[in-house]
């Protein structure tokens, strides 16, 4: 069956490559209500007027929801609108994709009146949700609902499933499935039966006394006993989302198997913090499903939580890398990406030319393949009205607009090569458990540490992105193998309370193969069903950090490490948590509690490699204090482990700028991103790895710039003004 499986999916990926846009998209969503127009007239004048403006602005991709109309007398979807936009697009030589899911606005396959076509369902809806219209809450993976879903997917695909401007298909925009109707519950109990095997099994993670599955439901959820039960109805309602993606994707297939899909859910709440509510679900699952991986990106979410601040250009990079390690070996893009205030009267979220730029290049240094811009108007109605949008009402060009009219033109010159380029494989890692983070999430009694499992990984990775090391995340949740993790130099571990067996195993592997782990206070105290390991660190993990926990403390504040000799810094803090440990013979204290004196960071050697663990929180006291010098600890780490930077910039004040080193068959391509508002100054050093190097050029300038070379490095001299970027083209 495998056999026959790879054999599949050789062929289908064959298949796609005719059709993929191997090439940087840069879109807009076009997003017209077709009733805003009292005549089919005004509404083509509209669209040859935004097309061909899009057109001038370099624009290769539009996304269009929605594809139709419903005609309210006889009940039957209407074309001519669509007919027109899809021609207009392809007279002007450019691509178009469908939007054929948004959950949240069904109108276009199940319009108010289907409720009263379903018998009983009208009154089943205004019961539960209070709301006969229920626009925002139709559950479109309802058994009487999905074929509807069919039929409106089976309508669109045979009217433009062949048109030779069809790009691909965005199956299911923002996905956050949420519904506990029977359907689901039932889905629910399958999920547990396979996960646990037996009653016996989920009585033990659980804590109840069940005697039938029936019993078993998200309701009661007491979590005196066991956290499991919130814990796997959040898990599994995360795997639902990829599942029913997957559902999908198989009925759009029935009717279409050439061109790619694509699913895009709101960001990750891995990189912005958030907790597992209506928007936020786990990129993982629905990245395994479609082609290719996408999000929504809204930082302006971010800012209307934090007093408008704006959002820290190192925030914007985690979550790029977030989603580029979800995607795995797929690509991603993203495939709705802000413009401009929510409505007329919001006070975050307004886009100057210049944050438009860095945003675009910095996912694109972080291997993001596209961006389609929701959307090209401002919402004309709605609760967005005047929101939004690349143009001004009056269809001319915002500033916004004007840098992806920059930025669009120069991806019609060197698209194809940057889409070419790819990041070097980072040689350190992180890893995560989805579980270990809905443990930190459950409990309520602190609101300081309830995030503290997002701002220990958050901090690991400003640490290493101030090195400009680049970091894979990894879910030991998911499947990870020891040759996977024989890719990396080294792997951190932040603030994992929850540590598998198999995943201890994994590491005392990898460690002993010359292997460099850190780990940080409270790591693998509990297992995945939320039941604490009697010897800490557990599963064995205490072998190779060298120490037992005895006992730890918590206060609202600072603990002072005093490091031992390191020579990199002489102290730092750590915050909330400290340990205390019995530490065996051979392991090495790196540093002490200034207080007391007892250990605060080991180092212990194991096989060939090496593993320190802290009775701090490393990342986190990082992410909350960026004073804090422990922020340089975490990247000597990596550097002690033998993890070389592909690029380092060398200024007389210690300035920093963010490089992106990808590679490609003929060239490296190297992004120069400088986030801050000042100039900087001096040398990059570029690892070449002995290969000659002909030419450096400026391809956001076209210039070619000088550059001198010994050994296996190139040095390039560089100024930076505030805000700029330069995308160095370097010729092998």
């Amino acid at each position: 069956m495998k056999f026959f499986t790879l054999i599949f999916s050789l062929f289908f990926s064959l298949s796609l490559n005719a059709q993929t846009p191997e090439t940087i998209i840069v879109g807009t969503v076009y997003n017209i209500f077709h009733d805003e127009f009292k005549t089919d007239e005004a509404f083509f004048q509209q669209v040859d007027r935004d097309i061909e403006n899009m057109k001038a602005a370099h624009i290769n991709h539009v996304l269009i929801f929605p594809m139709s109309q419903w005609d309210p007398e006889t009940k039957q979807l209407l074309w001519k609108r669509t007919d027109y936009l899809i021609k207009k697009i392809e007279a002007l030589n450019m691509k178009f994709i469908p939007l054929m899911l948004k959950e949240e606005q069904n109108s276009h396959y199940f319009p108010i009146w289907k409720f009263q076509e379903i018998k009983g369902l009208w009154d089943e809806y205004y019961s539960e949700n209070g709301n006969k219209n229920t626009r925002e809450n139709v559950d479109f993976a309802d058994p009487r609902i999905f074929p509807e879903v069919e039929k409106y997917f089976k309508a669109v695909i045979e009217r433009y499933g062949k048109s030779k401007a069809l790009s691909f298909y965005n199956v299911w925009n923002e996905p956050h499935y949420k519904h506990d109707s029977p359907h689901v519950i039932e889905r629910y109990r399958k999920w547990l039966k396979e996960k646990y095997e037996n009653l016996s099994g989920i009585r033990r993670s659980w804590g109840e006394e069940y005697t039938s599955w029936d019993q078993v439901t998200p309701f009661l959820n007491d979590n005196w006993d066991s956290t499991m039960p919130q814990i796997d109805w959040i898990l599994f309602q995360n795997e639902l989302n990829g599942i029913l993606l997957g559902e999908l994707i198989s009925t759009l297939r029935k009717y279409d198997t050439i061109h790619p899909v694509n699913a895009n859910p709101v960001s990750t709440p891995m990189a912005n913090f958030n907790e597992y509510g209506f928007y936020n679900t786990d990129n993982w699952p629905i990245a395994e499903q479609g082609d290719f991986h996408g999000i929504s990106y809204y930082p302006d979410i971010w800012e209307r939580a934090n007093d408008l601040t704006p959002h820290p250009f190192w925030l914007h990079n985690l979550t790029f890398n977030t989603i580029r390690s979800a995607a795995g070996d797929k690509n991603y893009m993203l495939t709705e990406l802000f413009t401009n205030t929510q409505n007329g009267l919001a006070l975050n979220g307004y886009l100057t030319k210049d944050f438009m730029h860095l945003l675009a290049w910095t996912a694109l240094a972080n291997d993001c393949k596209g961006m389609i811009y929701w959307k090209w108007l401002p919402f004309m109605r709605g609760r967005q009205s005047l929101g939004r949008g690349l143009s001004q009402v009056n269809g001319d060009l915002a500033p916004r607009g004007e840098a992806v009219k920059e930025l669009a033109e120069l991806m019609e010159k060197y698209g194809e090569m940057l889409y070419d380029a790819k990041l070097n494989k980072p040689e350190a890692a992180v890893l995560l458990d989805m579980v270990g983070i809905l443990k930190t999430l459950e409990q309520s009694t602190e609101g300081a540490t309830k995030k503290y499992a997002f701002e220990s990984n958050a901090g690991v990775f400003k640490a290493l992105y101030e090195a400009n090391i680049s970091v894979d995340v990894l879910r030991t949740d998911r499947r990870i193998t020891i040759d996977g993790l024989k890719d990396y130099k080294i792997i951190y571990l932040p603030f994992q309370i929850v540590i598998r067996e198999e995943t201890a195993k994994l590491l005392k592997e990898f460690v002993k193969e010359g292997g460099t782990i850190v780990a940080d206070a409270r790591t693998a105290t509990l297992n995945e069903i939320d039941i604490a390991y009697q010897t800490s660190p557990g599963a064995g993990l205490d072998e190779i950090f060298g120490a037992e926990r005895l006992d730890w403390e918590g206060k609202k504040g600072w603990f002072t490490v005093e490091m031992n000799g390191n020579g990199q810094i002489h102290e730092f803090e750590g915050q909330f948590f400290k340990e205390k440990w019995k530490v065996h013979p051979e392991a090495k204290v790196l540093a002490t509690f200034k207080e007391d004196k007892t250990p605060a960071l080991l180092a212990n050697s194991f096989g060939k490699g090496k593993a320190i663990l802290s009775a701090v929180p490393l990342g986190a006291s990082y992410y909350n204090k960026e004073e804090n010098p422990v922020g340089r600890l975490l990247s000597h780490f990596a550097l002690q482990a033998g993890v070389s930077p592909d690029a380092v910039f060398i200024s007389p004040a210690d300035e920093y700028l963010n490089l992106k080193l990808h590679n490609s068959k003929n060239s490296y391509i190297l992004y120069v991103i400088n986030d801050e508002n000042a100039l900087k100054k001096g040398v990059i050093k570029i690892n070449v790895k002995k290969e000659k190097i002909k030419s450096v050029k400026n391809l956001l300038v076209d210039k070619k710039i000088n550059f001198t070379q010994n050994a296996e490095t190139i040095a390039i001299d560089v100024q930076v003004n505030g805000n700029e970027v330069m995308v160095l083209m370097i010729e092998k």
